[in-house]
This record gives structure tokens, sequence and C-alpha cells, in this order.
């Protein structure tokens, strides 16, 4: 027999949900009914919320309905007693507890899939790393990446097969290799399920990342080269950083505070932003950014911190001094005609940039930063090479 309202429990914190309004909502305003409004609202869990947060939002959806002793409560009123009885519930602790516990089992997942994209991922792998239930993993990655385990592999997969067909010569059985499809045939249904063009089309279209522009006068003509060996760093996500101004600053405030360190400049530590995606490829809410600082062997990392590991291998290195804004011209300077007239190609790993200052304590002119690309000798270049 279906589950009566009365008889509805948040998946999270376990407190019975007796009322519509007792529900968490979906992103399009639905209402949620596996978790409540304490715990889930617009899609997303509520544990980055201070509790003053948590009660103005659920003070919001107040509709006048709600009484006391045949008293309608007003929202202040309906606030302050919030105020009071929350902070003598258990479950309030136990939701924090919860939550860190799915950030920690989701970034597993993530990190898994990052991994292993060129291979067969299943639910249960991947529920098996995050050690959560099949049923509930679904739910709980849906919720905190805003996409199913399923979709979220397949757009990385298409993704990956569009910048190696963008900025590398490989054969579409090379890409289809690197990116989990079986043959080269599988991995054309997608794309043209997905783009509507099969990729040999796709390959001679021009884009973003090869329509020349005109070169910011700041870009370094000649890149150093490094190749570096991996480097372990403790990361957090940086959440809508194309839509909201402060998204890195929250980002970072919230890192300094887990590692415990006071910020650039620090001999100790590399302060560092790592990028796994090209806006230009990926839609702007789906990029995986994030903001890193070297890690300490003593820190484990838990909840929404987690741990990566930066590749090793060759790398070009920009050294750009100035406002932080003029980066992205940068980028698209380092894309668009750099890396088409260089000997080198784009190697499939994560770019980052390394703030040797902060602007704390020099003006935007005299900020510096290095701008790391990651590169491999064309194949052309290589093919043309004296064998020695």
């Amino acid at each position: 027999m279906e589950q009566t309202i009365k008889e509805k429990v948040c998946q999270s914190c376990g407190m019975p949900m007796a009322a519509t309004e007792h529900f968490g909502t979906n992103t399009n305003g639905s209402p949620c009914t596996d978790y409540c409004c304490f715990c889930f609202q617009q899609g997303g869990f509520t544990h980055n919320m201070s509790m003053k947060q948590t009660i103005e939002n659920s003070v919001s959806y107040m509709d006048g309905s709600e009484k006391t002793n045949g008293h309608t409560l007003t929202k202040s009123e309906a606030a302050l007693k919030m105020y009071i009885q929350l902070p003598t519930l258990k479950r309030w602790a136990s939701h924090e507890i919860t939550h860190q516990e799915y950030f920690t089992a989701i970034n597993r997942a993530v990190d898994y899939i990052n991994e292993h994209l060129s291979e067969s991922i299943n639910l249960y792998d991947l529920a098996g790393v995050a050690n959560i239930s099949g049923f509930h993993f679904h739910r709980i990655f849906k919720a905190l990446m805003n996409e199913s385990p399923g979709e979220y592999i397949q757009r990385l997969r298409l993704e990956k097969a569009i910048f190696k067909l963008q900025t590398t010569q490989q054969t579409l059985t090379e890409i289809a290799e690197q990116t989990g499809y079986q043959s080269p045939h599988a991995l054309s249904k997608a794309f043209k399920k997905r783009f509507g063009v099969s990729p040999c089309i796709f390959r001679t279209r021009p884009s973003d990342l090869t329509v020349p522009i005109d070169e910011p006068v700041f870009l370094p003509v000649n890149p150093e080269f490094k190749e570096l060996t991996p480097k372990e760093v403790i990361i957090v996500r940086v959440i809508n950083p194309f839509q909201e101004e402060n998204a890195y600053i929250h980002a970072w405030q919230k890192l300094i505070r887990f590692m415990n360190v006071n910020g650039i400049p620090d001999e100790t530590h590399e302060y560092i932003s790592l990028s796994r995606d090209i806006s230009s490829i990926t839609q702007p809410d789906h990029c995986r950014k994030y903001v890193c600082i070297t890690a300490n062997p003593g820190i484990k990392p838990k909840g929404e911190f987690g741990k990566q590991t930066i590749a090793g291998g060759l790398y070009a290195v920009f050294t750009y001094q100035g406002a932080y804004k003029n980066l992205e011209s940068l980028y698209c300077s380092i894309y668009r005609n750099w890396i088409p007239n260089s000997n080198y190609e784009l190697r499939d790993a994560a770019f980052f940039e390394k703030y040797l200052n902060t602007p704390d304590v020099v003006s935007q002119d005299e900020l510096l930063t290095e701008v790391y690309i990651p590169v491999s000798q064309c194949r052309r270049t290589k093919l043309l090479s004296p064998v020695k």
C-alpha cells in the first residue's frame, strides 16, 4: 500500500513529515517527499546554511496557517520559536553529521569516476565506493550534483570527446577508448544523439578553442616548461563560480579555516585554483572548479572537503601579472592562439593557477599568478623528429 503523508519520514534526519509544508523542495519548487524542509531546499541540501539562514529560509515558506494554541503565528514569532527549539534537538546535530558524511561519500564516488572514465562504470560500483546502498546513492548523488550518476558520467565522457576532437589529432578509435566507449560507432551514436552531428563533422567546424583572437598585451610569448611530479591537495568545490560574485572568496574562506592556515603568503603551502572543465565546452553551472591548498599529511579530508592529485607531467607555465578579472582573456589567448601555433597539444589533465601573492597584500596590478597548462608534444612534431 502506498505510504501516506503521515507516514513520510525525512531520509536524512528522520523527522516525520505530516504535512506538505514539511517537505523539502526540488529545483523547480515542487515538493520533495524524501527530505524535510530543514534538510533540502531548491534541489540541494541545506548543509551549508547556518541556523539563522535555515530559519529564515523556512519562515519564507510560511503561508499563515501555522498556529500555536489557536493563535496564528507571524513570521517573526515562528522564527523566534525555531531559534529556541532547534538548538535543543538532537537531530540538528545529527543532521550536520549526516550531510558531512554524504559529501565525503559522494566525493569518493566523483574521484572514482574521474579516475575510471575510460572504463565500464555502473551504479553498484559507485555505491560500493561511496559505501551507500544503490537506492540511496542515486538520490543523494543527484541532490548534491544536480545530475544522476548516469547523466554525470555520460556528460563527462562526451565533453572529454569534444575536447580531444578540438585540441588533438587523435583518431576516433583512440578517443573512444579513452572515453569509455566500446567502439567508434558507439561514441558516434552517443555523440550524434546529444549534439545532432557526427564527431567527424563536428571536428571540421571552428570552435572557441581554435578561432584566433587579438592577443592581450600581457600574454607571455614564450612560456616556461616544467615537468611536475604528482601533487596532493586538499580541495573544496567553488559553488556557482560564474553566477555568484563572491564564490571564490567563500570557498577560500572555508578551506583556509579547515586547513587552519593563515593564507597567502605562506612558505609551507601552495595556494591553487584547479579546473577540470573548459567553460566553452561545459555549461557554466556544471564546471568543476576547486580551490586547493597543498596537503598536509596530518590533515584528513571530510565532508565537503576532499583530496585530489594534480597530475604530474609536462606543463606550459605562463606567469601573469595583473588583476584576476583578466585571466579569462589570458586563457582564451592560450587556447586560441598559442596552442594552435605551437608544437604542443593539450594533455588530458586539469589545468590550474598558482597564486604567488594576494590582494590583501598588494594592489591588483601587482598580483602574480602562474597558469599551468598541461601539454604534450603534438603528434605531427613527433613524427617529424629525427630518430635518435
